[in-house]
C-alpha cells in the first residue's frame, strides 16, 4: 500500500512543482534485423528492414526517472526460397513493453540524454489477417536524447535493441498459400532507430 501511494503521489508532487507530468511521443523509425527458420529444413531467412511506427508514454515517478510504456509496429516480410521460385510472406511484428527511463544526472538545459530498459511481449503474425499471432517474451535496451523546443514540446531521438525469446521454435509464418516457415532458435534480435515529437502535459 505504501509503494502504491508513493507511485501515485510522486507524479503529483512533480506536477505541483510546475514540471511536465506525462510525455506522449508518437514516433516513426526504421527497424532491422531478425531471421526465421524453415520448418522443413535448417535454412534461415532474414527479415527485411522496414519502417516502424508507434508511441511511448512516460510518467515521472522520481526526479529524472519515469515509467514508460512502449508500442512499436513494423510491417515487413521475408523471402523464402522454394520450388519453382521464391515466395514472399508478409509479417507484422509488434512490441508491447513497459520499462524505466532515466535522464543523466547533472544534465540541465534544453538537451536531455537518457537511457531506457524494457520488458514485455512481442507479437509476430502473418500479413494475412485470418492467421493468429504468436506471442514471445522480449526485452529491450535503448538510449537517446530529448531536445526541448518549448515548455510543452520537444523532439526525441531513440536507438533501441530488442531481444525476442522463442519457445521451442513455435510461431509459424503463414500466407495465403499456407504456412512455410517458423521463428526458431533461442532468441531473435532487432535494432531500431526512431524520431518523435513529444507532447509534455
Amino acid at each position: 500500500m505504501v509503494i502504491v501511494s508513493c507511485l501515485f503521489l510522486a507524479p503529483l508532487s512533480i506536477l505541483a512543482q510546475g514540471q511536465p507530468r506525462v510525455e506522449i511521443a508518437p514516433f516513426v523509425g526504421y527497424r532491422f534485423g531478425g531471421s526465421v527458420g524453415d520448418t522443413s529444413s535448417a535454412a534461415r531467412y532474414g527479415i527485411d528492414g522496414a519502417r516502424s511506427e508507434g508511441v511511448t508514454i512516460s510518467v515521472p515517478v522520481y526526479s529524472r526517472r519515469a515509467v514508460e510504456l512502449l508500442f512499436s509496429r513494423q510491417d515487413t516480410g521475408v523471402d523464402v526460397a522454394g520450388f519453382p521460385g521464391t515466395t514472399r510472406y508478409d509479417l507484422i511484428i509488434e512490441h508491447w513493453m513497459v520499462g524505466s527511463v532515466g535522464e543523466f544526472p547533472g544534465e540541465r538545459g534544453h538537451v536531455r540524454p537518457f537511457v531506457a530498459g524494457y520488458l514485455g511481449l512481442t507479437k509476430i503474425r502473418s500479413g494475412n489477417s485470418s492467421t493468429p499471432s504468436n506471442s514471445y517474451a522480449s526485452a529491450a535496451l535503448g538510449g537517446g536524447v530529448k531536445l526541448d523546443l518549448a515548455t510543452h514540446v520537444c523532439v526525441r531521438f531513440d536507438a533501441r535493441a530488442y531481444a525476442i525469446f522463442a519457445r521451442g521454435g513455435a510461431g509459424a509464418i503463414c500466407g495465403p498459400g499456407g504456412c512455410a516457415a517458423a521463428f526458431t532458435g533461442s532468441a531473435m534480435f532487432q535494432g531500431e532507430v526512431a524520431a518523435s515529437l513529444v507532447l509534455k502535459l
